[in-house]
């Protein structure tokens, strides 16, 4: 009977030993960005890209540029980059960073800022998040089709499509497998060879960015205002709240223990520890 106690006790606590709970601590607010979306780090860890959507995120008004801040909250250009129209997900792929600009993928030189070429997606209406897939295939959601479309030989090309993608945005590409979340509250699980789908957890609101935080973990935004800490077994506890504010949460970017978020509104970035 000591023996099976024991066992149980040890199991337990092997359990909870893989599984914490994760905490954020709140590093720096950075102000005075134009309806930020989304973050991506430079190739050397010294900066970071933010999306400006300046304006409406589906009007077509040029506003659009894409800042780039310090890791420690400082901003080094506020006009990096311009002549975009409502840029949301953002990522760099060696010496091109890609940015999902309504209903195309726009490329831009990841030194100069220089814009090198548009993509149209056909039939796209409101491309959202943005991310590179194990073998160097840029993916992008669109949040108002029900649809992933998919960088390949210089054209975009419809990637996934399927019901439970309805609202899709954030997308986190792991090594085996693509973790997405929608605006449905779904947090989805896709083979990328198969495109199977396969729900992980329901109830998230109106999700927005994803991050893996390692030990079966994601961190989760829900529009407009908080942030979830995803247990392995689907179970979000909400770690940030700041709807009353408003601040809002939107895309994220987690680089070690560093949890970066756009606030749209009021226009800003703010960063976190991530605690275990």
């Amino acid at each position: 009977m000591w023996k099976v106690a024991c066992a149980l006790a040890f199991a337990v606590l092997s359990i909870g030993a893989a599984t914490p709970q994760l905490g954020l601590e709140k590093l720096w607010t950075l102000n005075g960005l134009s309806d930020p979306e989304s973050v991506a780090m430079g190739a050397d860890g010294s900066f970071l890209y933010v999306s400006n959507v300046n304006g409406e995120p589906d009007a077509k008004d040029g506003n659009g540029f894409i800042s780039r801040i310090s890791p420690d909250g400082r901003m080094l250009q506020a006009h990096w980059a311009d002549g975009l129209d409502g840029p949301k997900g953002v990522i760099l792929k060696g010496s091109r960073l890609y940015a999902a600009d309504i209903d195309q993928l726009v490329e831009l030189d990841a030194g100069s800022g220089r814009i090198l070429q548009r993509y149209p997606a056909p039939g796209a209406k409101f491309l959202n998040d943005t991310v590179v897939a194990p073998d160097g295939t840029v993916l992008v959601s669109d949040s108002a089709t029900k649809r992933i479309y998919a960088l390949q030989d210089g054209h975009m090309q419809v990637w996934a499509e399927a019901p439970e993608l309805d609202g899709v945005n954030g997308l986190y590409a792991e090594p085996d497998r693509l973790t997405v979340i929608t605006m449905g509250g779904l947090l989805l699980r896709m083979d990328y060879r198969s495109r199977a789908i396969t729900v992980l957890t329901r109830g998230l609101g109106d999700g927005d960015g994803l991050a893996a935080a390692g030990d079966g973990h994601y961190l989760a935004t829900e529009w407009p205002g908080r942030i979830y800490d995803i247990a392995p077994d689907g179970e979000a506890r909400t770690l940030v709240d700041s709807r009353a504010g408003p601040t809002y949460a939107n895309d994220v970017m987690l680089a070690g223990d560093r949890l970066y978020v756009p606030n749209m509104k009021p226009g800003s970035v703010t960063a976190y520890r991530v605690t275990r």
